[in-house]
């Protein structure tokens, strides 16, 4: 028993990863220029459902340390660090702001704004693993800008990492529940009009997509798949 609470700091924080890296609730406001950079502000909420579960499992094995960790899972800046240091990591993106709060429901909230000098950027950070965003696994968002002269063709495709283990996709659709009713939305302001759209809706330059959480954490063959035709 003492061994497993040597190492269970460490699953924890594996186990937060994992959940943070699921886009839980994820909220991406996105504008981009006519030259290819941009800014974003990217909100991501963790729901006291998951705390309250890595609380009980804890406690069950022993009360005594349960509130040591708990503390834990709400220390923000262990999180932030780990977003800040990812994100340092790429040439072309700038962090203004990088938040983590704590509500009033005992959920959490954190918030990151960047800027972008190449659209490709936007690309990186919708990456889902830990292990994407060090830098470990290939980036697996493509995203394209196709300059026709008077329209432009704009996509962004998450493709998910096939080639797990059947224990981790077991470990997926186990923790769905936790992402019920959970979206990954993105609100994309462009520097030109929008003609058609696969999102939710349009209008004039601004286009908004949702994608259900639930689906991406059951299905490891979904995809995120963004595209839009601007009109120069």
């Amino acid at each position: 028993m003492k061994k497993l609470f040597n190492i269970l700091p460490l699953l924890l924080i594996a186990v937060s990863l994992f959940a943070l890296s699921s886009c839980i609730d994820i909220d991406r406001k996105i504008k981009i220029n006519a030259d290819g950079s941009g800014s974003e502000t990217q909100t991501f909420n963790i729901d006291r459902t998951f705390y309250d579960l890595i609380f009980s499992m804890v406690s069950s094995m022993d009360s005594v340390k349960s509130m040591s960790i708990k503390d834990s899972l709400y220390n923000h800046e262990d999180m932030l660090g780990k977003i800040r240091e990812n994100l340092s990591k790429q040439e072309g993106m700038e962090i203004t702001e990088l938040t983590g709060t704590t509500n009033a429901d005992s959920s959490t909230t954190y918030k990151f704004n960047y800027k972008f000098n190449s659209i490709d950027k936007i690309g990186y950070a919708t990456n889902i693993s830990p292990k994407e965003l060090s830098g470990e696994e290939k980036n697996k968002s493509e995203v394209k800008w196709k300059d026709n002269g008077d329209k432009i063709n704009f996509s962004l495709l998450y493709k998910p990492n096939t080639e797990n283990d059947n224990s981790n996709e077991d470990n997926n659709k186990a923790f769905a529940f936790l992402f019920a009713n959970k979206n990954i939305k993105f609100e994309i302001e462009f520097p030109y009009n929008i003609e058609t759209s696969n999102g939710l809706s349009f209008n004039g330059k601004t286009g908004s997509w949702s994608f259900p959480l639930v689906e991406l954490m059951k299905n490891k063959d979904q995809k995120i798949y963004l595209e839009a035709v601007l009109i120069k």
